[in-house]
């Protein structure tokens, strides 16, 4: 604080009034400062731990998210995590869990939000609520390279492979004539399995499926048309509708200053939107 001395010759109402002039300066100084200070742009929702978007995902859903060479969490998930992080004035906190048991942790509040390209189900949400889209998708079937699969209508007495707790385990235990479903923890163990004809099929994402596929060397293959749309949002607690509106808009700022296409064009060379 700055201290004002005023001359001894000064009669006392005048220096008094002086001071409280100077007492209110400072205080409008005081406020002038809180209004351009960028701090006071900082989150206002409450999070699991002040200061922090804490955000789950498996971790085995490369290139969406995983652990790379160094062990460190990397992927299109963790980059849109930290994004929204920034626009909601928090720090970004992603962490891991098994993909079927991340509900369960954020509703028990483990976790603020999941960006783990969850996909939207009718289920999922009489148990969280979910933000916009942030990707758009479609599920699909593999098979492979020289199998006489052709599409679905094919998986008479076939064992298909899914990826546990996902639409995908849903949809296998619905086509009729499949003799069992088999899960794994990732997608790329059941695409291995696949390509070492341990199971017939794999029903996962399409996108997702090519891209492990090429990078992993498996000899299988997409066949048939999309099986259905796989939208993925995220979802938070059904009692924080003050964060779910501001990861709304936050989504919504990303794509309107080109962030969420810088992002996705990092991670595919395209937009995925």
């Amino acid at each position: 604080m700055n201290h004002i001395r005023t001359p001894r010759a000064m009669p006392g109402r005048i220096a008094a009034a002086a001071l409280i002039a100077v007492s209110l300066l400072g205080i409008t100084a005081c406020s002038a400062e809180v209004e351009t200070d960028p701090s006071a742009s900082a989150s206002t929702v409450t999070t699991v731990e002040s200061g922090k978007l804490t955000c789950a995902m498996s971790g085995e859903y490369r290139p969406f998210n995983f652990y790379d060479e160094t062990n460190t969490l990397v992927g299109f998930d963790v980059d849109i995590c930290s994004a929204v992080a920034e626009e909601l004035g928090l720090e970004a906190a992603p962490t891991t869990g098994a993909f079927n048991t991340l509900i369960a942790g954020l509703t028990s509040s483990r976790y603020d939000a999941i960006i783990g390209s969850m996909a939207v189900t009718d289920e999922r949400k009489t148990q969280v609520d979910f933000s916009d889209s942030y990707y758009s998708t479609g599920a699909e079937l593999f098979v492979g390279k020289d199998s006489s699969i052709q599409d679905v209508t094919d998986l008479q007495s076939a064992t298909v492979g899914v990826a546990l707790g996902t639409t995908f385990e849903e949809y296998a235990h619905t086509l009729e004539g499949v003799s069992d479903v088999t899960t794994y923890q990732a997608d790329i163990d059941a695409l291995r399995d696949l390509a070492a004809g341990r199971v017939d099929a794999v029903i996962t994402q399409g996108f997702m499926g090519r891209y492990l596929a090429k990078n992993a060397d498996l000899e299988v293959v997409a066949v048939g048309d999309v099986l259905y749309p796989d939208i993925a949002a995220i979802p938070v607690n059904k009692d924080t509708p003050e964060l779910l509106a501001a990861i709304n808009e936050a989504l919504a700022t990303m794509h309107e200053d080109g962030t969420y296409a810088a992002i996705s064009i990092d991670w595919f060379g395209e937009d995925i939107s």
